[in-house]
Parts: structure tokens; sequence; C-alpha cells
């Protein structure tokens, strides 16, 4: 199923508000989100607008991301804060 570009952009005001995200931290995510195709961006909605939680974690993982500029050093770092986070999240789901 088709979302408009109109639906998709209400959709995504409504998990950034309720996620409170700065509006440098939605900026942000329109950049990465604005080439992304049509099932990415449904995924995107999916996932996220089911999980404050998850989309808050991922935009500061996003953040430090794009401060690593590369560092593969500071890339493995962020790799093992996600390893842990996934750890928790399968922990408390047992």
């Amino acid at each position: 199923m088709l979302i408009s570009e109109e639906e998709f952009n209400d959709k995504l005001e409504r998990m950034f508000e309720r996620a409170d995200l700065s509006e440098e931290d939605r900026s942000l995510w329109r950049g990465r989100l604005a080439d992304a195709g049509e099932y990415v961006r449904r995924m995107f909605v999916d996932v996220f607008s089911q999980d404050r939680d998850l989309l808050v974690f991922f935009t500061g993982n996003l953040r430090k991301r794009a401060a690593a500029h590369g560092d593969q050093a500071k890339l493995d770092e962020i790799m093992e804060e996600e390893r842990a986070y996934f750890a928790g999240i399968m922990k408390a789901a047992d």
C-alpha cells in the first residue's frame, strides 16, 4: 500500500512530537529519509510509530554515527552500545 507524501509527513511529525525530538533531530531524520524509497519510509513509520523509546534510541544512535565521521573506533563503540541495547530488549522479552 502506497503512502502519500502528506500522510507520511503527518505521521512523521506525530512520531517526532510523541518522542519529543528537537528540531535538529527532526531535520536529521528528514534528511536521511528524503531520498529513501517508499518501502523504507513505510517501514520507518511502521516500526517507530509503535515504539517511542526505539525512536529515541535510534535518534541518539544516528547523531553519534554522524558525529563519528567514519572513525572506526568510535563506530565500534556505537555498535557495542547497539548490541547492549538489543540484548536488554531480548532479555526483557524472555
